[in-house]
């Protein structure tokens, strides 16, 4: 019994000390008056760092070779835009190799899994710069700047839409060439003669590759060799470690997103500072000149690193926009091609939209974007300028948004997974086991027909073996005409042409199509556009188990047709007024022709919403007819946001009310109004003398519910720790089983001195 509660406290104390080392903080609000900060987004958060606290706490946390983010001890604060503060475990995770590590310790990265939020994952870095974080999770990112490049002292915290709100993009232009520079690096060496590769659309491996969903075992590491032209240090202060600060920052946001995506990780190589560049009068590039840069960044990467002495190279300018050679890391001669260049080479806009999409080009992804502006027609998946990395968000119109959504598409992951896995990707790589299960993915059943103008949500059913928390991330996987020019607003699409945009992954497995605050607010928001004519759809569910450093990834797809004779199918009634708690009403809706071939959906499912129509967890009725009309019987409550929904039974159409119905309590509807009897009435308002109760010692399920009262004398006392200990060791026909797992163990008797004393209820 002593060791038993010695054991206890010691727990207890542990426990009390975990807390605590929780709960430090390194960042505080900030009261000073600092003025403007450099990146300004519409609002953000100033926080003061206590960085002397902050650099001690980092210097002592284990390297990833040593423990995964998730089960490290070290854990970080970080100050989100609403005042709040989440919780990261942590490991240091350089981007760099240790040799260039160790020549330059000011400069240190960092990886950590959220606590708070399991699926959210960051990016950090503390350099002569300042704190800077790239914080991805469901929903909307975060990131976290200094103040002023070279603050360590204060930062600001802010989402990506804030920024963008207060900052729009600059006209940079990528001037990938699908059919040029982009298809003909060499492929191998045969018989000593230098073989010239076909296009990735023609290219046999290509296709084979296509078969390629899954990701997540194997963690592919590159060297990179990053160069940068003279303006582009000097912008960073015209040093060396400025440059490589800069560059660090980058390429943690840059790896974060491919770690995830596609479990693939750059680090920078041990004499990255030889092409460093601090003078653009004498150095080898033309900085405005993106095309120029691709052949002069290639023959300065093999000159003065070698060809044998990194994976993928790539140049940071001050200009010239972006170009990358498709399918280059590995190639001998082509494995450098890859140049981005903006006027501010900082910040989300140049880390994500740019380098993460010139690299996502060199890759193996192409352009998903569905407009007339350097258009993949085999990859073409998202309407209009598309919103994910690999499109031409705010630069080409018909625009969804002014900026890419830091997620690859299904259709480009699928690109880089098919090279890095299956192509001349996987000829270079570094690769370690990640210890990391593959999530599974069943997108369910297909092959249905819907109606026309008509609502509709698909669902897919999710699981991860590591008990990680996966994302899902619905994404319509239709090719077809590009987007007419003078389609502004992308409402008439023709053929099987892409209609849905894509949107950040959600822990929901569920999206709506268009999504719920459209239909709830009656407006329309461009690349969600119903289809209004016969067509097929393919969907694709791809699921992330966002491990921090390197997250797997599956998908599956689920086709079905719109039939455009039928439909729309809607809601007729209720639309506004009022209704009665605990009455009937009569719902009505439109057929539509759904009742009929080739739809033939004979029965419906009627639900109700107390939201205003956000979700819809009361059931009213269902397989009733599919004839128009249906009773109904309403719950006696009160809601002013009553919203109704008619839902094909076991298809994906539906229809909800336009607008909220009030529903009104009603007084004198009879039942058990008791609260401690088991068959209380919550919408009963006079009692009917029904009421039933458990037997004394037994809840209304008929378990015992003071179980820790062994001898049965109201009181947990010493009498029933002398029973459990007499008992001690029992493991069939336990009399003293307090947890009822079948035997007597320390567990029963800790269950009972956690309520000794007590009397039972």
């Amino acid at each position: 019994m002593k060791h038993i509660l010695l054991a206890f406290n010691f727990l207890v104390f542990a426990g009390f000390s975990l807390f605590n080392a929780e709960a430090q903080t390194y960042f505080t609000t900030s009261s000073s008056s600092l003025g403007e900060p450099t990146i300004v987004p519409s609002e953000y958060r100033v926080v003061d760092v206590d960085v002397d606290a902050l650099k001690q706490m980092l210097s002592i946390a284990p390297y990833e070779t040593e423990v995964s983010p998730k089960n490290s001890t070290s854990i970080i604060n970080l100050p989100m835009p609403d005042g709040s503060f989440e919780s990261f475990s942590f490991v240091n995770s350089p981007v760099m190799a240790p040799e260039l590590a160790a020549k330059f310790p000011e400069i240190q990265v960092y990886l950590g899994q959220g606590i708070d939020n399991p699926s959210s994952t960051v990016r950090f870095d503390l350099t002569p710069q300042g704190f800077h974080a790239m914080i991805l999770k469901t929903g909307e990112s975060i990131f976290i700047d200094p103040f002023n490049p070279g603050d360590l002292h204060h930062c600001i915290s802010y989402t990506k839409s804030s920024f963008y709100a207060n900052n729009t993009t600059d006209g940079w232009s990528c001037g990938v060439e699908e059919n040029s520079d982009l298809t003909t690096p060499p492929a191998s060496k045969n018989g000593g003669k230098e073989v010239l590769r076909m296009g990735p659309q023609n290219s046999p491996q290509f296709k084979a590759s296509q078969q390629a969903t899954s990701n997540g075992t194997t963690l592919r590491t590159y060297r990179l060799a990053l160069a940068c032209t003279g303006e582009y240090a000097s912008y960073h202060g015209g040093t060396t470690l400025g440059a490589l600060s800069a560059m660090n920052t980058t390429m943690a946001r840059v790896n974060g997103v491919f770690e995830r995506d596609v479990c693939l990780r750059m680090v920078i190589i041990a004499n990255n500072e030889d092409i460093i560049y601090l003078n653009g009068s004498s150095d080898p590039y033309t900085n405005s000149n993106g095309s120029a840069m691709l052949s002069q960044n290639q023959n300065t990467c093999n000159s003065v690193i070698g060809s044998s002495n990194y994976d993928i190279g790539h140049v940071f300018s001050t200009g010239g926009g972006g170009i990358a050679s498709l399918q280059s890391p590995c190639y001998s001669n082509y494995k450098a091609r890859g140049v981005t260049g903006r006027y501010q080479p900082v910040g989300d806009p140049f880390d994500i939209d740019y380098v993460a999409h010139e690299i996502g080009h060199q890759w193996g992804a192409n352009h998903t974007q569905n407009n007339s502006c350097n258009r993949a027609s085999n990859a073409a998946y998202e309407p209009g300028s598309a919103s994910t990395i690999m499109g031409y968000a705010g630069i080409c119109s018909p625009n969804l948004q002014n900026n890419s959504d830091d997620h690859f598409h299904n259709k480009s992951i699928n690109e880089m997974i098919s090279f890095t896995v299956n192509g001349y990707g996987n000829t270079c790589d570094s690769p370690t086991s990640t210890g990391n299960s593959v999530p599974t993915v069943n997108a369910g059943e297909g092959g249905m027909y819907i109606p026309a103008s008509t609502p509709f949500e698909l669902t897919a059913i999710g699981s991860d073996s590591n008990g990680d928390q996966i994302t899902y991330n619905w994404e319509q996987y239709d090719l077809g005409p590009a987007t007419a020019s003078n389609d502004y607003t992308l409402t008439n699409p023709s053929g099987n042409q892409p209609i849905f945009r894509s949107w950040s992954s959600s822990e929901s497995p569920t999206r709506t199509f268009p999504r719920t605050a459209d239909l709830v607010n009656n407006t329309t928001t461009i690349g969600e556009h119903l289809p209004t004519y016969t067509r097929d759809l393919q969907f694709k569910c791809s699921v992330r188990d966002n491990v921090a450093g390197g997250g797997a990834f599956n998908d599956d797809a689920v086709s079905f047709s719109v039939y455009g004779f039928a439909g729309p199918f809607k809601i007729l009634s209720p639309q506004g007024g009022s209704l009665t708690g605990g009455s009937e009403t009569i719902i009505t809706w439109d057929v539509a022709g759904t009742n009929a071939y080739p739809i033939n959906c004979f029965q419906v499912d009627i639900l109700m919403s107390t939201d205003g129509g956000y979700t819809f967890d009361t059931v009213l009725l269902e397989n009733t007819a599919n004839n128009g009309e249906a009773i109904v019987s309403l719950p006696n409550i009160t809601s002013y946001q009553t919203r109704f929904k008619v839902k094909g039974s076991g298809s994906i159409f539906f229809d909800i009310s336009n607008i909220n119905t009030a529903l009104i309590y009603s007084s004198g509807v009879e039942g058990c109004t008791d609260l401690e009897a088991c068959n209380f009435d919550e919408e009963a308002t006079t009692d009917d003398g029904s009421c039933e109760y458990a037997d004394p010692g037994f809840d209304c399920d008929g378990n015992v519910t003071c179980p820790e009262d062994v001898n049965n004398n109201g009181v947990i006392d010493v009498g029933d720790v002398l029973a459990v200990l007499g008992d001690f060791g029992c493991t069939s026909s336990c009399e003293s089983d307090v947890n009822g797992d079948g035997v007597v163990t320390v567990v029963d008797i800790l269950l009972l001195l956690s309520s000794f004393g007590q009397a039972c209820p």
